[in-house]
């Protein structure tokens, strides 16, 4: 399925989650912006590769992930280590994605969205994609937040 628009779409917003948090440095991408339940871009980027692969792999090839959804939450560390997991994810994933039959049902059963998301490996992709979408809008405000901040505690 990694040649489908579908598949390209997926991995081209995950690796643009990825270059703006490898655009960072430690202190930046661990900051949080100064709002009430504000998350890091560490944070962000942690929770996309955790949610893509409980999506991708639990949900539609049935294995289980073992996923912490509020650790992905806590989690801190070095931008470059992160980095070099997130694109090793990302090269999983297309092994992944060339393994999908996009209208066969999912696997493993995935609770709590519309019928339309979850019927087909094809609408757990859309529901990823939307994800992806949605996150990379909230770490590149977050970015920002961060920087402006940074620059006004500066001046």
């Amino acid at each position: 399925m990694d040649e489908t628009i579908l598949g390209r779409f997926v991995v081209a917003k995950l690796d643009e989650i990825i270059d703006v948090v490898a655009g960072m440095d430690d202190e930046t991408a661990n900051a949080v912006p100064p709002l009430p339940g504000g998350n890091s871009a560490y944070q962000l980027l942690t929770h996309c590769l955790g949610m893509a692969q409980q999506w991708t792999r639990e949900h539609i090839a049935g294995e289980p992930t073992g996923r912490d959804r509020d650790g992905e939450f806590r989690a801190s560390g070095d931008v470059e280590t992160l980095v070099l997991q997130a694109r090793a994810y990302r090269g999983e994933l297309v092994g992944d994605l060339a393994d999908i039959d996009s209208a066969r049902p999912p696997a493993g059963r995935a609770w709590g969205r519309q019928p339309f998301w979850i019927g087909t490996a094809e609408g757990i992709l859309l529901h990823v994609l939307e994800e992806l979408c949605q996150n990379l809008g909230h770490l590149e405000i977050t970015r920002d937040l961060v920087v402006s901040a940074r620059h006004a505690d500066a001046g």
